[in-house]
C-alpha cells in the first residue's frame, strides 16, 4: 500500500492532506503469494534514490492570487467526494517527489499547480510547493518568475499537510490482498482497507520490466455524505537526483 489520501478533509480548505503511509507492516492479510511478491516489490521500489508521483485527480486550487499569497489562507481542496469544481477553484495537478537514501525518505516536495489546460476559469492562480523534512514543512509561493519564488510559511512536522513517516520508505505492506493478476506487462495487486471509516480498494501496478511500482488507483466507497470516487497516481523513477529547494523567505 502506498500513500492514502484522507477523505475526511475533502470539504475543508488549508488542512487538506495527503498522508504518507510508509514502512513495513504486519497487518497484511489475504493471499500469501500476493503478499510475498508485494513485499519484495516494496523493498525494490523503496531502494530507489528518487520516486515521483503525479496525479490530476487529487486537488482543486483556489483561483485567487490574493488568497494564495496570504500565508494564513492557502486554499486547496481534495477532489475526493466533491462532485464538481467548487466556485472560485480550478483543477490542479499534484507532483510529489520523494528523495530516498537507504530505503528511507529523507525529504519530499509536493507541487500543487493550476491545471489551466483543462479549464477556462483559470485566471488568478499560482502554484504552491511544499518541502517536507522529518521535522518541518516549508510552503513556497510559485508566483511570477522562478527568481521570485519564496517560502511563505514554515510549520512543524505535527502541523504539516504532507508530513511523512520518519525513518521509513514510501511503500509499505498493509491491507487485505487478493490474488495477483496479470495485465500486459504489468502485475496487478488489489488490497482493501479503511481510512477514517471509509472503505478503500487500492489497485497497484508493478512493471514486469523494472520490478518497481508505477501506478496506483484508490477507489473510495460511498459512506454517509461521502460520495464514491477514484484517484489515480502514476509513479516514475527519475534518472536525475533532485536537490532540495532553496528559496528566500517571502517579504511580509
Amino acid at each position: 500500500m502506498t500513500r492514502t489520501m484522507s477523505v475526511v478533509m475533502a470539504s475543508m480548505m488549508i488542512t487538506a492532506s495527503m498522508a504518507t503511509v510508509a514502512g513495513a507492516s504486519s497487518s497484511a492479510t489475504g493471499n500469501a503469494s500476493a503478499i510475498a511478491l508485494y513485499a519484495k516489490a516494496v523493498k525494490a521500489t523503496n531502494a530507489l534514490p528518487v520516486l515521483r508521483d503525479t496525479s490530476t485527480d487529487t486537488y482543486f486550487l483556489q483561483d485567487n492570487i490574493q488568497t494564495l499569497t496570504n500565508p494564513a489562507t492557502f486554499a486547496y481542496l481534495l477532489k475526493v467526494a466533491l462532485p464538481k469544481t467548487p466556485g472560485g477553484f480550478v483543477d490542479a495537478k499534484s507532483v510529489m517527489t520523494f528523495r530516498l537514501s537507504g530505503g528511507v525518505v529523507k525529504w519530499t516536495t509536493t507541487l500543487v499547480l493550476p491545471d489551466c489546460g483543462t479549464t477556462s476559469a483559470c485566471k488568478d492562480s499560482v502554484g504552491l510547493e511544499f518541502y517536507d523534512t522529518p521535522t518541518e514543512e516549508k510552503v513556497a509561493l510559485l508566483a511570477g518568475s522562478a527568481s521570485k519564488y519564496c517560502w511563505a510559511q514554515t510549520q512543524t512536522h505535527s502541523l504539516a499537510s504532507f508530513a511523512f513517516t520518519p525513518n521509513a520508505g514510501v511503500w509499505n505492506v498493509n491491507g487485505k490482498y487478493s490474488p495477483i493478476a496479470k495485465s500486459g506487462n504489468q502485475t496487478v495487486f488489489q488490497s482493501t482497507y479503511s481510512d477514517n471509516g471509509v472503505p478503500i480498494t487500492e489497485t497497484d501496478s508493478l512493471s514486469n520490466a523494472t520490478h518497481h511500482f508505477d501506478k496506483s488507483t484508490y477507489h473510495y466507497a460511498a459512506t454517509g455524505q461521502i460520495l464514491a470516487d477514484s484517484i489515480t497516481v502514476t509513479e516514475t523513477d527519475p534518472t536525475t537526483i533532485p536537490t532540495a529547494p532553496n528559496f528566500p523567505t517571502c517579504a511580509s
